[in-house]
């Protein structure tokens, strides 16, 4: 009977260790569970929190834009004004949002493309001659009306015979991404050519604010082009400091003045996460009807 009676106590004991067991279990799912919760609902505020905080700071960027000229100005009472630049240089708008804006016509256009620059920069990005000429002439070909190909160049026989379903469009480019169709574009990642050339047409080059590749390019000395650089970087460079430097002045393809169509990217940290947009911007304070208009707007691209 005392046997039966201890046997019975252990058997209890056990299940009420197994139930303990259960019940811990249970308790740590639940904490993890609640503490997981807590964890996305602190990620949602942070979310918005950097929407809001990226959307203020935007906000102040639109009003310079709209209220002050597109230049460097290190004397300005506005403070977007004092710290910004159109060369693709990153700087602060806000505690945790910073701006980097590029003045389209700093870029190189392939549309409205001067060869000779085009060629230079293709250079600058260590492509060999022989196939920046053969990619300049093959751009050529697929902007031209005629299927008559340049030396080196590339028209409708050229595609068909390398097995390619598509032929040169016989007009302006419509995108960036268009032109790794073109024969020779292999030899450059299409981030460069993002990053360097440009489809949208903007009517001249602006070597003020041209990125720092493309001015080596242009300029072709480098003493000169990093005196350029050096006075860029201190807010001192102005038009007439870049011809004494240079000797280049406006002409028909060269302008001194900042596009109305600008590259923006915003960039808000906050509590170790960012969140990033991009797009292209046309601000044109003169329009009433349409004094801004974007496009090419994305979200967190890398």
């Amino acid at each position: 009977m005392e046997r039966n009676t201890s046997m019975q106590q252990g058997i209890a004991l056990v299940q009420v260790l197994i139930i303990s067991f259960i019940l811990a279990l249970l308790g740590i799912f639940i904490n993890q569970s609640v503490q997981q919760q807590v964890d996305v609902t602190k990620q949602i505020q942070n979310k918005f929190a950097m929407r809001l905080e990226l959307e203020e700071a935007e906000t102040q960027l639109f009003t310079a834009l709209l209220a002050y000229n597109k230049y460097p100005n290190t004397s300005s009472e506005n403070s977007v004004v004092k710290n910004w630049n159109f060369y693709g240089k990153e700087f602060k708008l806000t505690d945790s949002t910073y701006a980097t804006l590029t003045d389209t016509r700093a870029l190189v256009g392939l549309n409205i493309n001067n060869a000779s620059l085009v060629k230079k920069t293709l250079l600058q990005l260590n492509v060999d001659e022989a196939k920046a000429e053969q990619f300049v002439s093959s751009l050529l070909d697929w902007i031209d009306e005629n299927d008559n190909h340049l030396m080196n160049g590339a028209e409708s026989a050229y595609y068909s015979g390398q097995g390619k379903h598509y032929q040169p469009r016989d007009h302006y480019l419509q995108s960036i991404n268009e032109v790794k169709l073109i024969r020779g574009a292999e030899q450059v990642a299409l981030k460069q050519f993002k990053q360097y050339f440009t489809t949208d047409f903007v009517g001249g080059f602006n070597p003020l604010n041209a990125p720092e590749l493309i001015l080596h390019a242009f300029i072709k000395d480098d003493t000169i082009t990093n005196k350029v650089i050096e006075r860029r970087k201190n807010g001192t460079l102005n038009s007439l400091d870049f011809y004494r430097l240079t000797g280049v002045d406006e002409g028909e393809f060269i302008t001194f003045a900042t596009a109305n169509k600008i590259r923006v990217q915003l960039r808000t940290v906050l509590n170790g996460a960012q969140l990033t947009k991009q797009y292209t911007l046309d601000a044109s304070p003169r329009t009433y009807r349409k004094p801004m208009s974007f496009y090419k707007v994305s979200w967190n691209k890398s």
